[in-house]
């Protein structure tokens, strides 16, 4: 009884957190673009990094939770391992850096840095001290309204989502790759209707545009893998070397053209 309580407690806190790092990312992306973005990885109102890091930190700084000196630092440090564990397997896995921070000065391969990293101890400072104690009556309602049933109900449908975005993500690599291939030879083929350099880097779109044919023959990308290229802008594509900004802007342009 007493396991089944402790699971069914840190599964909804998993997934209070993971909803709230969503609310957090999405309307900060959502402010930057002046539209709605869902910034999240899955297409439900959750981002599971944020849940295993505030799973991960509470766990760890339980004994230390009063020393804000070692919660701050504690915290820094669980998080920043836990985003350059998952950069690195989503990297691995689908062929794409979907974050990067080799702009951001002292930054480890661009999967973390210490401005960040210190800016995330300082945020969950500010959650354990303010709002965990909301989150907690919640979370704890819940667990002692329907007990472990709310735990798999969530588990079950956060695994449905994570299985239908992972199914789009994984041909995401190979579907881009075909774009990007297509737009590098169209920017090749306008190189050598010119003897000058082109005089505006994005020509290659008004081709497109004019060129009819050219967009028949482009692979299309579905809805789940054009959200993916718009709620990560700064992503970077391993198997082409065209920008993910050009692919993005070329799929806009088809939809509008239909």
């Amino acid at each position: 009884m007493l396991f089944q309580q402790q699971f069914t407690l840190w599964v909804l806190y998993f997934f209070a957190y993971a909803f709230v790092g969503w609310l957090w990312e999405s309307g900060y992306v959502s402010v930057q673009k002046k539209h709605w973005v869902n910034s999240g990885f899955l297409n439900g109102p959750i981002i599971p990094v944020y849940g295993f890091s505030m799973v991960a930190v509470l766990a760890a700084i339980a004994p230390w939770q009063n020393n804000l000196l070692v919660l701050y630092l504690l915290s820094a440090l669980v998080i920043t391992v836990i985003e350059y564990v998952t950069s690195w397997l989503m990297e691995l896995i689908f062929h794409a850096r979907w974050w990067d921070y080799s702009k951001v000065p002292l930054n480890l391969n661009g999967r973390v840095a210490l401005p960040i990293s210190l800016f995330w101890g300082l945020g969950v400072v500010v959650i354990v001290k303010f709002l965990h104690p909301l989150v907690a009556t919640g979370v704890t309602f819940l667990a002692g309204h329907y007990g472990i049933f709310a735990a798999i109900a969530l588990l079950i449908l956060g695994s449905f989502d994570f299985g239908f975005t992972l199914a789009n993500a994984l041909a995401f690599g190979a579907a881009t790759k075909r774009i990007g291939d297509t737009i590098e030879a169209k920017k090749a083929q306008l190189r050598q209707r010119v003897t000058a350099e082109l005089s505006e880097e994005r020509t290659w779109l008004d081709a497109f545009r004019s060129d009819e044919a050219a967009r028949a023959g482009v692979p299309r990308l579905n809805a789940v893998q054009r959200r993916l290229l718009k709620s990560f802008p700064h992503m970077k594509l391993r198997d082409t070397h065209t920008p993910a900004k050009d692919i993005e802007d070329l799929m806009t342009l088809l939809r509008k053209k239909r």
